[in-house]
């Protein structure tokens, strides 16, 4: 029998009355206080800060501490980046990085007549992993609160300066003009805030001007638990304490503990570019997002054919250029969309990723195993003898599930990354066509598709019929092909192909390859392209290639570029399409009928 309160009447008349002894008898303890056991509106709770998480959860807060979610924004003082007088040409201009008398960061940006374009302080800093970028206040008609993203960054690994073309997939522009020099100028107010901090809020005013907060820099607790005020409050009982042990109590989310779609919302939030549903609303106020509750409540994820204006009018088209034809996405922070693809309808971002493990890069928990992940639902009998111990050719141990079903077909972070949309591998389907890469070839850098449809019987699949192969097929290896003849972002990934050291192809081919895209001209390309050939040269030995490589800028003027490049394949023999040269003049007039401007 229960008591009208809900609780089991032997516990109400047992282990309770110790609870009461040991509550006494304050507001704060008592089995009746409402605060304690009542219903819990968690839309009307209020944020209270990681600091306060931490005094119930430390072993949570000193991991989350360490992660690089904490320090997606941070105040000024934080910048990883010198500003000790370096400076960065790009595009005709000049921009120099230094400190303020009371140590503030500043940019400061002139033409080549020393006319000032930006001198700004520094107010925040976004990012701190691989590159960390850098936000002014500038009113630009949006009022004193307006907050702008600058157009250079600091890219971490390298210790460099960076021009935000070199980061995003964009042309190089043309030298002396300020809109191509300013084009990543991006506001922070209706744009990096929603995802790169803790209950935000624009703050748009009727004014027009922005009045935006956040209830805490970064991504903390909050952001994947939820405001916090009733939990705190509810937990001030000590009876409602010891109780909660059973089980969780409403009034926080446990991302873990929610079923799938619920759990993957709170991630899908920032790793799924989205629309709102209620636009005005959320530049004034906030999306109001809850965590547990349904994220499409309040946004849709973009896809493919989504449409600006409402899922069913308006402009069709502006998304296409973010995913493959098939729609499968080829941008970082797509993730949800990928998953949402994918046949997995059961799979959590939290089988594969742990917010408070050991390893702040990518999060991936401490004991993952992609094949064991994907054993929780698919039995190995079941597996093909592709997959199982031994197999795809005798690689079976150094071939995971994730290398053929996730493959690395997603440009993001000047680099490839693996799909989140989980698919089986079909390169008899892609035969002839140029439109999309492969996870066979990703990998086979040196085979074409043809090739990879004709190993499926030595796979253990039944044999499959390509399509009729366009002559380009047998030109090149695919990944040679789409180098030369890609758009941007299939050339991105074809350098990050030919860069990793797993390639089953020996170091000096693909180096001779990879050369090429340091011509390119898409910084990001050149940039992928230049970092892949340093590790190739230096498994080669080849002091001059490796002198020249040092010695090159891939955002520094095309001349010393296209000289630098003339001399490394100079070095390296003749390339790829040497005796066939018209047929590399096709490939690059296919490219550049192919031209994208993308910011991640």
């Amino acid at each position: 029998m229960r008591s009208r309160l809900g609780w089991p009447t032997a516990v109400l008349f047992g282990p309770a009355l110790g609870w009461l002894a040991i509550a006494g008898a304050g507001s704060a303890g008592t089995l009746l206080d409402g605060r304690a056991w009542g219903p819990i509106d968690r839309a009307a709770a209020e944020p209270v800060g990681a600091a306060t998480c931490r005094d119930c959860h430390r072993p949570q807060w000193e991991s989350w501490s360490a992660s690089y979610h904490r320090t997606m924004t941070q105040p000024a003082h934080a910048a990883a980046a010198p500003f000790a007088g370096e400076t960065l040409e790009a595009l005709g201009f000049v921009a120099t990085m230094s400190r303020d008398a009371d140590g503030t960061p500043r940019v400061r940006i002139v033409d080549d007549a020393g006319e000032v374009l930006l001198d700004v302080a520094v107010e925040l800093v976004v990012g701190s992993h691989r590159y960390q970028q850098y936000v002014a206040r500038i009113d630009r008609g949006g009022g004193p609160g307006e907050l702008w993203r600058l157009p250079v960054a600091w890219h971490r690994g390298e210790a460099r300066w960076i021009h935000l073309n070199g980061a995003f997939l964009a042309p190089d522009g043309e030298a002396g003009s300020r809109d191509d020099y300013l084009r990543h100028l991006a506001r922070y107010n209706d744009n990096c805030i929603f995802c790169h901090n803790t209950a935000p809020n624009p703050g748009l005013d009727a004014a027009g001007h922005w009045q935006s907060s956040v209830a805490e820099w970064g991504i903390a607790c909050e952001a994947c638990h939820g405001p916090a005020s009733s939990h705190v409050e509810r937990h001030d009982s000590v009876a409602r304490r010891l109780w909660s042990v059973a089980g969780p109590d409403g009034s926080i989310a446990d991302p873990g503990a929610l079923d799938a779609a619920r759990s993957n919302d709170v991630c899908g939030r920032c790793h799924g570019q989205r629309i709102g549903h209620d636009l005005a609303t959320i530049l004034a106020k906030g999306d109001g997002f809850v965590p547990g509750e349904a994220l499409d409540a309040v946004s849709r994820p973009i896809f493919r054919d989504s449409a600006v204006g409402g899922p069913d009018g308006g402009v069709h088209g502006e998304f296409a250029a973010r995913f493959w034809p098939d729609g499968t996405p080829r941008l970082s922070a797509h993730e949800f969309q990928g998953l949402l693809l994918s046949p997995c309808a059961e799979l959590t971002c939290e089988q594969c990723h742990d917010m408070h493990g050991p390893t702040p890069a990518m999060q991936l928990r401490r004991d993952w195993d992609p094949t064991g992940t994907c054993l929780s639902c698919h039995a190995s009998a079941d597996l093909s003898a592709a997959a199982r111990e031994g197999g795809h050719g005798g690689h079976g141990d150094a071939v995971s599930c994730v290398g053929c079903h996730m493959p690395r077909t997603t440009y993001g972070l000047l680099g490839g990354i693996v799909s989140h949309r989980i698919t089986s591998p079909d390169p008899a389907t892609l035969v002839g066509r140029h439109d999309a890469p492969d996870a066979c070839t990703q990998c086979h850098v040196d085979r074409t598709r043809a090739w990879a449809a004709s190993q499926w019987p030595a796979l253990g699949f039944d044999a499959v019929e390509a399509g009729s192969p366009e002559p380009q097929e047998s030109w090149a290896p695919r990944v040679v092909l789409d180098l030369h003849g890609g758009d941007p972002i299939q050339r991105a990934l074809a350098a990050h192909a030919l860069a990793r050291p797993e390639a089953p192809v020996d170091a000096a081919t693909r180096l001779s390859w990879i050369v090429d895209a340091m011509a390119d001209d898409y910084a990001a390309v050149r940039w992928i392209a230049w970092r892949g050939a340093r590790d190739l040269a230096a498994s080669t030995g080849d002091g001059r290639v490796q002198d020249e490589l040092d010695a090159y800028d891939p955002a520094g003027p095309i001349e010393a570029r296209l000289a630098s490049w003339a001399r490394l394949r100079g070095h390296l023999g003749p390339g790829p399409f040497a005796a066939q040269p018209e047929r590399q003049v096709e490939l690059e007039a296919q490219r550049d009928r192919q031209a994208i401007w993308i910011g991640e």
